[in-house]
């Protein structure tokens, strides 16, 4: 035993382990016995080594062939094989662990833990162990070994390992036999990328530097349209409608040459929120503005609308004054009569209640010379000429007005039937005394002016006649009519404030377009029926 543990020790070296070596040893050595011969048994068999991986594939695609008998000599079972089981001593084919249980030595064959031999009394206590041929891991020696009783170890060859006790988790499966008829594919291979060569590149860099150009082009005109360079010095006037889009005022941008791409401009409109900024009006703008500029000279602040000079001519109606600013585009006839009955204007000389009388203002339109916006508001307009008779109309003018009995409402209402009658300024201080003394006389109750008669008759569109039914007819109706019947100037308000003194009560036309002036009744008819009447 211990000849053999210095043989494995210098054979396994590190691998050596004692007590798998006295295991081995005790299941030489026949029960109550020393090995046959008076021999020491030979050595077990070196512990089993990791298996290698096949070499050959062709032999791995072989099937497994059976394992030898045990018996026969030189002929060692394959590795990978089933283990043979070698019969007993009784003829029976037991595993090693039956024989065990029942009292009986397992034989040493593929199984056992040694290498296989003949049973006890076949070929007697000198039979030879097979020889490990195949693998290379042992020669045939005899069983009671070298000469001198020890055996004799060989360095360059490796004694084969002992195979494994048979039990039910020991399962051997072969791969590459089981599937051998599965057919083998081609790893796939990543297609070679498509090269489009020096040309290709080629192609490709000049369509890149087209595309650029393109971009770059395309840039340098949007730009020039946002930012107005290159524009012409030149001033064009637009008008902006009400209820206006904003893609309506890029239409007329670009119609009147101020902008080429109304798509831009209504992207630049619709971020700045130019739609919100801009007021309906007629402006003044130049070619040279950039969209920022555009958009602010339409606006209130920064715009710079265009400007219409209008003159009220004295003795206007209303319904005149209106056609006038309709005619010079300030703003339309129907937006000025709505705005002189509806909007309520603030003056003290307007009474409240005729809110909603379109005639309410007839007489507070102080002619004059007038600076308007095209496209202006009706409201702004009304204002201003309202705004201007205020201050033509001062506190002195009230007192007088105070001083004679008058309202203000009657003063202008005298100023404009001066106004209507009187052929020069001369006689407007005359015929406003006939008026005073008729409005004082107990007996000519009624003024009989004609320029009534042609008020009433534009207001009810009755034909001119003494028997006009109206309350504008002098003729019909006494005293002083409703309001105005025209809008007076400067001359007539004082002529109505400051009247000549005189005994006149009557008034005729004469051929030079100025009036005769009579006492009576009598003188008046003699002058009409005379070839100096002008009427």
């Amino acid at each position: 035993m211990k000849d053999n543990a210095e043989y494995w020790k210098e054979l396994l070296g590190d691998g050596y382990n004692e007590e798998i070596m006295k295991l081995l040893h005790a299941d030489d050595i026949e029960p109550g016995g020393d090995a046959p011969g008076g021999q020491e048994a030979p050595p077990p068999p070196p512990p089993p080594q990791p298996r290698r991986p096949k070499q050959d594939s062709a032999r791995s695609s072989k099937p497994s062939e059976k394992a030898p008998d045990a018996g026969a000599r030189g002929q060692p079972p394959r590795r990978g094989a089933a283990p043979a089981r070698k019969p007993g001593p009784a003829g029976g084919d037991k595993p090693a662990r039956e024989q065990k249980a029942s009292g009986q030595k397992p034989a040493h064959g593929e199984n056992g833990r040694g290498v296989s031999r003949p049973a006890h009394g076949e070929n007697g206590r000198g039979a030879l162990r097979p020889a490990h041929e195949e693998n290379g891991r042992g020669v045939s020696k005899p069983v009671g070994g070298s000469p001198n009783g020890k055996p004799q170890p060989v360095r360059d060859q490796k004694p084969a390992p002992p195979e494994k006790e048979e039990d039910d988790f020991n399962v051997e499966f072969d791969f590459d036999e089981e599937y051998s008829d599965v057919p083998m594919t081609k790893p796939i291979r990543p297609s070679r990328e498509k090269r489009s060569g020096c040309l290709g590149g080629i192609l490709y860099a000049a369509f890149i530097i087209c595309v650029s150009l393109l971009v770059a082009s395309l840039g340098w005109l949007a730009a020039t349209d946002v930012l107005g360079l290159g524009g012409e010095n030149e001033v064009v006037q637009v008008t902006i409608p009400k209820d206006f889009k904003i893609s309506d005022v890029a239409d007329i941008l670009q119609e009147a040459g101020l902008i080429k791409y109304k798509s831009l401009f209504n992207i630049y409109a619709r971020f700045s929120k130019a739609e919100e900024k801009i007021v309906a009006g007629t402006y003044v703008l130049n070619k040279n503005y950039d969209y920022r500029a555009l958009v602010n000279g339409m606006t209130l602040r920064g715009g710079k609308k265009v400007e219409v000079e209008v003159t009220i001519p004295e003795g206007y109606t209303l319904k005149q004054i209106f056609q006038l600013l309709d005619a010079n585009r300030v703003a339309t006839e129907a937006e000025l009569w709505d705005a002189a009955a509806n909007y309520d204007f603030d003056y003290e000389f307007l009474d409240e209640s005729t809110l909603g009388d379109k005639y309410r203002l007839e007489g507070f339109l102080f002619p004059d010379t007038y600076r308007f916006y095209v496209g202006d508001s009706p409201s702004r307009a009304i204002n201003k000429m309202l705004s201007n008779f205020k201050s033509k109309y001062t506190a002195d003018f009230a007192a007088r007005a105070a001083e004679l009995g008058f309202t203000q409402r009657e003063i202008i209402t005298i100023a404009s039937l001066i106004e209507k009658e009187a052929g020069s300024n001369e006689e407007r201080a005359t015929i406003s005394s006939v008026i005073h003394n008729r409005l004082k006389s107990q007996n000519l109750k009624y003024l009989q002016i004609d320029a009534t008669l042609y008020y009433a008759a534009s207001r009810t569109g009755e034909a001119v006649s003494t028997s006009i039914d109206s309350p504008y007819n002098t003729y019909t109706y006494q005293g002083l009519p409703p309001g105005p019947i025209a809008n007076p100037g400067l001359a007539s308000i004082k002529a109505a404030l400051y009247p000549e003194t005189t005994n006149y009560y009557y008034y005729a036309l004469n051929k030079q377009g100025t009036h005769n002036f009579f006492r009576d009744f009598a003188s008046h008819q003699a002058f009409v029926q005379s070839d100096e009447y002008g009427g």
